[in-house]
């Protein structure tokens, strides 16, 4: 076998060795996204907070939320007595607190 051949199956070996390594941790990562595209918080966000705030947590009328600098408790007192800048108040009732931490969580993951 000549030099360059047995170059280029070596070179073809560790391509393919590379890519068996990797292909598990790509699939990982694409799992991840699609995760985080069907969020329960995304739901919950669309149906109640995206008509103020926008699609992506930014570009509505009201402020933006993104990047989202508030921890849960914050962000939960803020959803329970209202904003400043003249967002209502929502009672457990309408939003549940859990829904509330699904929301939170979904903001982040614009961060």
């Amino acid at each position: 076998m000549t030099i360059g051949l047995r170059l280029f199956l070596t070179v073809l070996l560790a391509a393919a060795m590379a890519a068996s390594l990797f292909a598990p941790l790509l699939a990982a990562r694409q799992e991840g996204a699609a995760a985080g595209a069907t969020m329960p918080g995304q739901r919950i966000y669309e149906e109640t907070c995206r008509r103020c705030h926008g699609a992506e947590g930014h570009d509505g009328k009201a402020p933006w939320l993104v990047p989202f600098r508030w921890n849960y408790a914050q962000a939960l007192d803020i959803v329970r007595r209202g904003g400043p800048c003249g967002m209502p108040a929502f009672k457990e009732s309408e939003l549940s607190d859990e829904e509330v931490k699904q929301i939170v969580d979904y903001l982040k993951t614009f961060n």
